[in-house]
């Protein structure tokens, strides 16, 4: 792809772009830029020119899961076995094709999570970062996890050293039923001071009660997306001085306000490490109500009186909500 098919792209797109190029060395197709339609049509006339081309030695016409596969009557290879040499050469093409296609795909879904963005950081991805990348990328065909993998893609893109090499290494190991328990804690997220947590509840079963099982928390920890220690707690310290601190899960904000001289007190939860914390920049949660209304009422419980409001945007760190703010009732 020469410099001048760059021109009309986004400032995200050329990036991207330029990032896929410098760790595959080439683009030999713009399929990064094709739309979905435009690419179906350049699909239909592919195999309407490999019918027209190949009618005379077709033998079978197949078509499975949106994929058409000619198989041509070649007397040939029917009469004589390949020889080693062709099998393998044959075997290493498949193998190539098959990455290729993975590579692909997980641009198109980058290029989607891209389009939206009308700038993203000047810094440039790490080289090292790049390679590793795209060395593990090809390898991923399961289309959940290619989805995933573009994600990451547009992520570093947009701000570099948003995700490390360790945590490529833990995704390429990552598999569906891991990355859909993960998905699941992701709904029971809550933050403070830009640090995510789960909230344990009133006892150990609480969050099993809403769908995360002891099981799913064994199971992060074991993988190193929860921490293992126990007896964690986020502390509110005791202030001379009236304090309101803000906490966010999904689409709420929460202040919390505590009076001067309120005894301390320390929510007990689970603690995401480093590589969870980044993997959770790439889940759009669904909020449990129930859940966020516990995790309120027992601060209500210890006098640190709570509030609820809808974020509209976030921009910089300052965030816009609804108005007025809004209490969780307790139960008659």
């Amino acid at each position: 792809m020469e410099i001048k098919d760059l021109a009309g792209l986004s400032e995200p797109l050329k990036k991207l772009i330029e990032v896929v190029s410098q760790g595959l060395g080439a683009l030999s197709k713009p399929y990064l830029i094709r739309k979905t339609a435009d690419a179906k049509a350049y699909e239909i006339k592919a195999i309407s020119d490999a019918i027209k081309d190949n009618h005379g030695n077709l033998k079978e016409i197949g078509y499975s899961e949106e994929k058409l596969s000619l198989m041509s009557l070649d007397s040939e290879s029917i009469k004589n076995e390949l020889a080693i040499e062709e099998r393998t050469k044959n075997r290493i093409e498949y193998k190539e094709q098959k990455r290729q296609k993975n590579i692909e795909n997980i641009t198109q879904n980058a290029v989607k999570n891209l389009e939206a963005e009308t700038n993203v950081s000047e810094e440039p991805v790490d080289e090292d970062w790049t390679t590793r990348f795209f060395n593990y990328a090809e390898d991923v065909s399961n289309d959940e996890m290619q989805d995933l993998w573009g994600r990451i893609l547009a992520g570093e893109i947009k701000q570099p050293n948003s995700f490390s090499l360790r945590t490529l290494e833990l995704i390429r190991n990552l598999t569906k039923i891991e990355a859909q328990v993960f998905t699941k804690a992701a709904n029971f997220v809550i933050s403070s001071w830009n640090s995510p947590f789960l909230f344990k509840g009133k006892n150990e079963d609480s969050l099993a009660n809403y769908g995360f099982s002891f099981e799913d928390q064994l199971l992060l920890t074991e993988i190193g997306i929860i921490q293992a220690e126990t007896n964690i707690s986020r502390r509110l310290s005791k202030q001379d001085n009236d304090s309101i601190l803000y906490f966010e899960s999904g689409n709420k904000i929460i202040k919390t306000s505590k009076k001067a001289n309120t005894p301390e007190h320390r929510i007990s939860i689970l603690r995401f490490s480093k590589i969870g914390v980044e993997l959770l920049k790439l889940i759009t949660p669904t909020v449990n109500d129930d859940y966020l209304k516990e995790f309120c009422l027992s601060l209500e419980t210890v006098k640190i009186d709570t509030e609820y409001a809808f974020i509209l945007s976030k921009n910089n760190g300052q965030i816009q909500h609804t108005e007025p703010w809004v209490k969780y009732k307790k139960e008659e």
